[in-house]
């Protein structure tokens, strides 16, 4: 297709060969929990997707991916191939005039891979809701790793980014992890909402750490290693344990409450 693509079904949308798109695309299913699974794309636009119930949605481009207005009822598996990964709130929609709306929410679990080296994800829509655990794989030290969740909780599963990490939230519940959370890089971790708190307990940090939470909200960190903390303002306790190493700082560190520092 040299233009735009719109496919819309009530049922399921696969692909069974390469389908190339020279514009922009946009993937509908709109009932019978139908789902999407596109793994030969050559999109070279923006992606929409959208999917019914709990539908979930796999897409694999050959180059970046670079998502619009999408609401998935289910998982979102994201893979782009040899470019970034990123999103644009209030882009324009070719195929029915009109601006989309917020930028990426998905209901259950989301992963979003760059396979070629020091690609990118950033995903820095303040709109953005995540609500399931999200995974993150980047390679190369300048991979680097972005994820605005707006005002929904913020829960990294089991990542590797080679490159830096930088995450915000602004929901009560912060920014937590469920899985080792691998950097090559520096980590940021911001809440800047609902005294918003950071949990972080299996962290791979080589590089520094930054925290700043909202209001009265707590941070608490645990590296696998040695822990640098570097310019950090945590609005009310602070809890830094590093499992192998020292503990160190590059900046002020400003701690309105309590602060327990550990090296086991």
């Amino acid at each position: 297709i040299g233009g735009a693509l719109q496919l819309t079904t009530g049922n399921t949308i696969t692909d069974s060969g390469t389908v190339t798109v020279g514009g922009g695309m946009s993937v509908n299913t709109d009932a019978n929990n139908g789902s999407i699974v596109l793994g030969t794309l050559a999109i070279d636009g923006a992606l929409q997707l959208i999917t019914h119930g709990s539908g979930n949605a796999t897409v694999v481009n050959d180059a970046g991916l670079h998502f619009v207005g999408s609401t998935i009822g289910g998982r979102l598996s994201a893979t782009a191939t040899t470019g970034n990964i990123i999103d644009t709130k209030n882009f324009h929609d070719t195929l029915r005039e009109q601006y989309l709306g917020s930028s990426l929410t998905v209901a259950g679990p989301s992963s979003f891979t760059t396979s070629a080296s020091n690609a990118t994800i950033a995903l820095d829509d303040t709109t953005n809701a995540l609500t399931g655990a999200v995974t993150l794989s980047t390679r190369g030290t300048s991979g680097n790793a972005t994820v605005d969740n707006g005002t929904t909780a913020l829960n990294i599963a089991a990542s590797t980014v080679g490159g830096n990490l930088n995450l915000t939230s602004g929901h009560a519940s912060g920014i937590t992890d469920s899985g080792t959370v691998t950097v090559g890089g520096n980590l940021s971790a911001t809440t800047d909402a609902n005294n918003g708190v950071i949990d972080m307990g299996t962290l791979a940090v080589d590089g520094t750490v930054a925290l700043a939470t909202h209001g009265s909200g707590n941070a608490t960190v645990v590296n696998d290693s040695g822990l640098e903390l570097t310019a950090s303002t945590v609005g009310g306790n602070l809890s830094a344990t590093a499992t192998t190493g020292n503990i160190t700082d590059s900046a002020p560190l400003s701690i309105s409450g309590t602060s327990s520092l550990t090296t086991i």
